[in-house]
This record gives structure tokens, sequence and C-alpha cells, in this order.
């Protein structure tokens, strides 16, 4: 046997997209944990190397009996892009239908199984390979109650065992702009792909698959950019003021990938910006990549009070929920001592917003990250948050189509940042949202330290 040790690499990037729904329940709670993971065939090369085709992923019980479980394997072409089959701008012949190195394996962390070699396959079809991946928890969880987990990676060299094509953890409905889980119903801004018009989470007490049970979380979502400008003047946009269209997408069992490019031009001083990024939706997790482009050093150009943020409408008052976050608090008007009192800086910033428990798998959750680069980190760019202990309902009817800062915007909960501190050029930032529909906080935890987790390839 040979064995290859790598960081486990959670980087999750896509949408969704698909007619047909299984609702899947797992058959027990999560064996690592409930997040997607994404493994890029880089930090698996020697099983990286076959065409897709030959692939199909197994977990086994106590005893050594593998049964097949949902995943795919989505291709990423020369250019750094996703390869996409659906919508008006595809670009699938960009792919070599190979399983390449900066190509990425996704299934769900709850379809993780037992450290046990495979001993029977299903219908007696042994793979040709067998590649076990195996997962160990990170240092930083020790204290919470994680057993280790393994998925088994086969390649058929001749013909592969049919695939069960009507399991599909995610839905995405293109002509209603909707997104279905098991978990919440997310439906689309259909004037900007960038913001939501509402999500809802199911109930967890009524059958999975009765996908309209569900109950309102957020009533919209907005972003709002003021870049005041000195000697000249103050430019303001939110999501009405760009442009976005649904260019591409691809269906997946585990996740489906849409590509949105928006457009935003600035006639009076004659400055347009392009720009287009991939949303992935799973069946608990939204993930948002995106790139802020500064054409300006802040430092030097902008007054202060420039900035950007992130906002929703919670549907409740904020303060009917529990929040906890590691952002330092959201001031309107910096003081001229406050570089006395420098935040904490971290990798990612994080706020969890918590419906209280009623009993044993009740309450839901949400947890929104964001991940902005290391540049950003080391300018002391980070986000502070806003909040606002108003309901959803009375503040919908604010600002309208113009651009309006926080306070007087749909916000009642929003991630601010300070564009005095951003230098000119291109910026990194990832935001990720995930949901769950009955309160655990161990999977709560699980989510800080989806990167931590360590993978060890062995051939069998």
């Amino acid at each position: 046997m040979t064995s290859i040790h790598r960081p486990l690499t959670t980087f999750l990037v896509a949408f969704t997209a698909t007619v047909i729904l299984t609702l899947v329940s797992s058959e027990a709670s999560a064996y690592i944990h409930t997040a997607p993971i994404v493994i890029k065939g880089d930090s698996i090369k020697r099983a990286a190397r076959y065409p897709i085709w030959m692939y199909r992923l197994y977990k086994t019980d106590k005893d050594g009996v593998a049964k097949q479980i949902p995943f795919q394997i989505d291709e990423i072409n020369q250019w750094g892009d996703y390869v996409l089959d659906r919508g008006k701008v595809i670009n699938k012949f960009s792919g070599n239908g190979v399983f390449d190195f900066q190509d990425e394996l996704a299934f769900m962390g709850d379809d993780v199984g037992e450290v046990v070699v495979p001993k029977t396959f299903p219908e007696n079809k042994k793979p040709s390979l067998v590649y076990e991946i195996k997962f160990d928890p990170p240092p930083a969880l020790k204290n919470m109650k994680l057993n280790r987990g393994a998925v088994y990676l086969g390649v058929f060299f001749s013909e592969a065992p049919k695939i069960n094509e009507s399991t599909y953890y995610v839905v995405f409905d293109p002509e209603a702009g909707e997104v279905t889980s098991s978990r919440y119903k997310y439906k689309f801004n259909p004037k900007n792909y960038l913001v939501t018009r509402s999500v809802e989470m199911l109930d967890r007490k009524k059958s999975v698959k009765d996908v309209t049970s569900s109950e309102p979380l957020i009533d919209s979502s907005t972003f709002f950019m003021k870049a005041d400008l000195k000697y000249f003047l103050t430019l303001k946009a939110n999501h009405d003021s760009i442009n976005s269209d649904l260019e591409a997408y691809k269906v997946g069992p585990i996740r489906s990938i849409v590509r949105v490019t928006f457009y935003y031009k600035f006639l009076k001083i004659n400055f347009e910006l392009g720009m287009y990024t991939e949303v992935s939706f799973f069946a608990n997790s939204v993930i948002l990549p995106a790139v802020m482009y500064s054409p300006v050093d802040g430092a030097k150009s902008l007054n202060r009070g420039s900035g950007f943020y992130y906002g929703f409408a919670l549907h409740k008052n904020p303060k009917e929920y529990k929040i906890d976050t590691n952002m330092p608090a959201y001031k309107k008007d910096s003081g001229v001592l406050d570089f006395l009192f420098s935040p904490t800086m971290h990798d990612k910033y994080w706020v969890t917003i918590t419906e209280n428990p009623k009993g044993p798998s009740q309450g839901k959750f949400l947890y929104f990250e964001i991940q902005p680069s290391k540049k950003l980190n080391k300018l002391g760019n980070i986000p502070s948050l806003y909040r606002e202990d108003v309901d959803g309902a009375s503040i919908m009817a604010r600002g309208g189509k113009n651009p309006m800062p926080l306070g007087e915007s749909p916000v009642n909960l929003g991630m601010y940042f300070d564009l005095t501190k951003m230098t000119e050029g291109e910026h990194d930032i990832a935001f990720r949202l995930f949901f769950e529909n009955a309160y655990d906080p161990q999977i709560l935890e699980s989510f800080k330290h989806l990167g931590d987790w360590r993978i060890e390839l062995t051939r069998m």
C-alpha cells in the first residue's frame, strides 16, 4: 500500500441546478460532519488520472459491505473556469473528460462511512482499482466526539456500475429562480443573482420530502458601495445598480455550478467594470466567491466614510435569535483614538444566528463566514458587524432602488468593509452561508474548522 498525507481542502465554489429531486436524509447522524467535501485532484494525485466515467464512490459499514454514495467530479479548464454544459454561454468542450489535478471531487460529509476496507461491492462488481480516502478530525476539535471516517474511490477499466441519477441533494429551478434542499429554499432576486429575495428553512419535524413545510429566515439581501472621491464626486451603488446575467450552469447530485456575470458603468467618469463569479449551492450551504476590484488607492483617493457592505433583512428581530461573532461591532463614525483599539485579526470572520431549540433535533441556525484574502487582512481591512434590532417587515420598505447606507436600507444584520483601507486592484473574498434545520453545537463548531481536517490517500 502507498499513502499520501495532505490537508483536506474544502474549497467550495458553485451553484445548483436540476429538475429531478430526491431529498435524502442521512441513515444516521453525520459521521464526520454535515458539510460538503471538495477535494482537488492535485491532493490525491495517485487517483486522479483516469476518464471521469470510470469513477464510483463508496462507503462501508463495520462489516466491510460497500454502498455506492452520490458524488461528482467537476472539471476546471486551463483558464481556471468550471466546465459548464447548460445555459447561454457554455464551455463544455473546454474539458477533456479526465479527472485532472485541477479538477474537483465533491461529496457530502454525512455520506462518509467507516474506516473499513470493502469486502463486498454491490452486485459483486469490484473496481479495478480502489483508493481509500481517510479523514481525521482537526486538533482544534479534539474535545468533541468526532470519529475518523473514510470513503473508497473505485476505478473501473471496463463497464462501470450504473449511477442512481435520481439522487440529487439540491435542486435548481432556473425558470422559477429557486434552489431547494432538505434544509432550505433559496429564491433568487430576479434582477440580480448576487442577492436573494428570500430564504426559508424547512421544518425538520415534517417529512424531508415535504419542501413546502418551511418558515422564513431571510426576507432579502443586498450590498452597497459608497466611494467618496477626494476633490471629485461621490459614487454609490447597490444590487439594483448592477446588471447581472445567469450565463451558464451545470447540474450535479452534490452541487451545480452557475456562472453569473455582472456589469456596471460609471458614465460620468467613463469607468467600466465587467466581472463574473461562480456560485455554489449544496444541500446545506451557499458559497459566493467574489473579487472586489478597486480602481483607486483608498487611502490616497477616498474620504472617510467610503465603504462596502453585504447585509440581510432577517425575518425576525435579531434579538429573537442568539447571535455570536468574532467580528468587531460596526461604528458609523471613526474616532481619532480608534487606532489605539485595533481589532483582533483572524483568518476568517463569522457570525452565527441561532434559533433557540425547544427540544432534541429542534431549532435552526445560520452560520455566515467571510474569508478575506491575506492581502486584505494585512491591510487591516476586516469586516465589522452591523446589527439593528427591528424585524424584516419594518425595514423592507426602506431605500427602494436608491443605494442607501446602513440604518437607511433594508438591512438589520450586515457585514461592512472600509474602502479607505483597500489598495488599488483586485482583492479576493469568499462569502459562505451554512444552513441547518436542527440545532447541534457540534455541527456548528465543525463548520468553523472544515479546512483543518486531515486526508490520507491509500491505494488498496
